[in-house]
């Protein structure tokens, strides 16, 4: 009788800490803008050549989009759609995507997306064990197609990605190489393309097997891995930390990069 009260509590406590868990980590899938909504009719207004630092400053703060951004855009008056996606209300929901991981999503209302180049990585926090944010990273292969290659989950091989689906996560930066030429970063996204499609995943990459391997014999993966080694491919290491073991959020913290858009981080 005694193991049977044992027993159960056990269980009540493992299930209590699950739910613990969730509780506590679901209010981190979005923040809102750190920052009051303004009036930017005057930017609107403005064309994109005549913007100073300031005004790329203040769009930023207000819209989330970085320079590389704007100037992609083939009109200011689209700043007044991304302000009102970036202050919007949002409701998501928490999903199971393995046996022991999570994702937030937006069910309604998708976020508006900068325009993606070949090379661009997206990184998000919406993807979770329990309570642990362990993150999710990929590369952009074929913006005109809207194609990501991405190690999306443990016991699936990497594969592509319609660049929709990030539209749906309620946080996520956009990162891309810094003073580089479109055609270099191209050739990065091509490398990914064509070899680190379809590889294992391995939670273990870094340890076993090693970080670095060529892209032909690549035997194991894991999303921040797999967009780590196509840029380690061409001599771009951007795992700030140098670590055996590269997270999303390494790259992240990658001072090779430059944001072109963040969304849901405050």
């Amino acid at each position: 009788m005694k193991k049977i009260v044992l027993l159960t509590c056990i269980i009540y406590g493992v299930i209590s800490a699950y739910i613990a868990s969730l509780i506590y980590i679901e209010p981190m899938a979005h923040s809102y803008p750190a920052v009051e909504r303004i009036d930017i009719s005057y930017l609107i207004e403005k064309n994109f050549a005549d913007y100073t630092d300031e005004d790329y400053a203040v769009v930023f703060q207000q819209t989330g989009l970085g320079k590389a951004a704007v100037k992609s855009l083939s009109s200011p008056f689209l700043l007044a759609d991304y302000q009102e996606s970036y202050f919007a209300e949002v409701e998501y929901i928490c999903t199971m995507n393995s046996p022991v991981s999570f994702e937030e999503r937006i069910e309604d209302s998708p976020v508006m997306l900068a325009p993606l180049e070949d090379g661009d990585v997206l990184i998000t926090n919406s993807s979770h064990v329990f309570s642990w944010r362990n993150g999710h990273a990929a590369i952009v292969v074929d913006a005109e197609s809207g194609m990501t290659l991405e190690a999306v989950v443990i016991g699936k091989n990497s594969k592509f990605q319609d660049t929709d689906k990030w539209r749906h996560y309620p946080n996520f930066v956009v990162l891309r190489l810094k003073d580089t030429k479109k055609e270099e970063r191209a050739a990065i996204a091509r490398s990914a393309y064509d070899y680190l499609r379809d590889i294992p995943y391995w939670v273990t990459v870094g340890f076993f097997p090693a970080k670095y391997s060529e892209l032909e014999i690549a035997r194991g993966t894991q999303c921040a891995h797999l967009v780590w080694l196509a840029y380690a491919a061409h001599g771009y290491d951007i795992d700030s930390d140098r670590g055996l073991i590269v997270t999303p959020n390494d790259i992240l913290e990658s001072d090779l990069f430059e944001v072109v858009q963040v969304y849901g981080r405050g």
